[in-house]
């Protein structure tokens, strides 16, 4: 009997909360809901939709504030004037609060190390982020918190960077360059987000792979097929050109990490935690491409190349530009897509279509063994003429 008290309780509280935003402004006074995110990779979008773009991912135990509600979606302030949409089945609501609170940052540490920038943000709660890339230009934002510029122990003697003077809603670091970002990003810790900004690497021109960590993403496996056609599959021609591009990489210099060594399903996301983990410098995600209607591939078929993100976008360029020479196929176009190996930060990544097994002539020289070789040597020199281009 108290099991079903309480469960009556909770859904009344749930009822409560609801109706508390839909109040809203009905007293005068700005109501918000604090919404607690259930799970990693939480996307924040600009529109109630889930074809709208993402602002952000949000780490699990984040805390937002709804001030609107609709079916399937609550309304988040980020910001005066500043809105967002997160799909209700990712989040809890906690409360319902007259006013927005702000959490106090109470330490930044900076640091440089050979290879990247470290800054540690101490706080009490995990906030809303978002990244913007303009150019070799990066701004980071983390919201709903107090920045007291005199209170924060933070030395700059660093010109490539800039700590925003707005002390209330939000907090701002600034990074510039004169070369393209080269990967960054942010990850909790019990003390609130570490921030990395990586180092834009020095290259030998001669040997522009020398000592550069690739991590290698076989598309599909295991349960995971991908694409089928002719007898073949997908995930099996993946993983053998993936192979083939290891040796080559490592010819040239590189250090080289294989998401999937094996025929075995491997969850998306964790092929990016893995790239991460590894210290990547850049990922590239092997796959052939299909389509829905098999009939419009004599109009649609060939390389291309997909990225999501400012600083992979040259990357995708040279590599298609290369196997567009080398293979002979239809060029397909450097595409932007949101692809979960393509959205990563933490180093420029670009997913492959190394051509269309649904068309016969691209499915039997994908098959061929030399053939795989003469993709895998063009994604290298794609690699290197993008390291040559903007890092020499």
């Amino acid at each position: 009997m108290k099991k079903v008290f309480f469960i009556l309780t909770a859904l009344l509280l749930i009822a409560q909360n609801a109706l508390a935003i839909e109040e809203l402004k009905d007293v005068g006074i700005a109501k918000y809901a604090v919404l607690e995110t259930l799970r990693d990779d939480v996307p924040i979008r600009n529109k109630d939709s889930e074809n709208a773009l993402r602002i952000t991912e949000l780490y699990k135990n984040s805390i937002l504030f709804a001030d609107k509600q609709n079916k399937d979606y609550y309304r988040v302030e980020l910001d005066d004037d500043k809105y967002a949409w997160v799909n209700k089945k990712y989040v809890e609501v906690q409360a319902i609060i007259p006013e927005k609170r702000f959490e106090d940052i109470e330490k930044i540490t900076h640091k440089s190390k050979k290879d990247r920038y470290i800054f540690k943000i101490n706080t009490n709660s995990r906030s809303a982020f978002e990244f913007k890339q303009n150019g070799n230009n990066l701004d980071f934002t983390l919201y709903d918190v107090h920045y007291d510029p005199d209170c924060v122990n933070f030395k700059n003697k660093d010109s490539n960077f800039k700590l925003s003077d707005k002390i209330e809603n939000e907090f701002k670091i600034n990074y510039s360059s004169n070369k393209p970002l080269f990967g960054y990003g942010i990850s909790p810790y019990e003390e609130g987000y570490i921030l990395t900004i990586k180092k834009p690497p020095k290259i030998n021109p001669k040997k522009p792979l020398k000592n550069l960590i690739f991590t290698l993403d076989p598309g599909h496996g295991g349960d995971e097929v991908g694409a089928c056609a002719f007898g073949l599959e997908e995930k099996t021609i993946n993983l053998q050109i993936a192979k083939k591009l290891k040796k080559e990489l490592k010819k040239s210099g590189a250090k080289v990490y294989m998401t999937r060594k094996k025929d075995k399903t491997t969850d998306l996301y964790s092929r990016c935690a893995f790239a991460k983990e590894k210290n990547s410098d850049i990922l590239l995600s092997i796959h052939q491409n299909s389509l829905a209607n098999k009939k419009d591939v004599e109009k649609k078929h060939g390389v291309g190349t997909y990225y999501y993100h400012n600083q992979s976008k040259p990357l995708a360029e040279n590599i298609l530009d290369s196997l567009v020479k080398a293979t002979n196929f239809r060029n397909d176009n450097v595409n932007y897509a949101s692809f979960v190996l393509t959205r990563t930060t933490f180093q420029p990544s670009v997913l492959i279509e190394c051509g269309y097994l649904i068309k016969q002539d691209e499915a039997q020289k994908l098959k061929d063994k030399k053939f795989q070789k003469i993709i895998a040597r063009a994604i290298v020199e794609g690699c290197k003429n993008y390291l040559k281009e903007n890092f020499n």
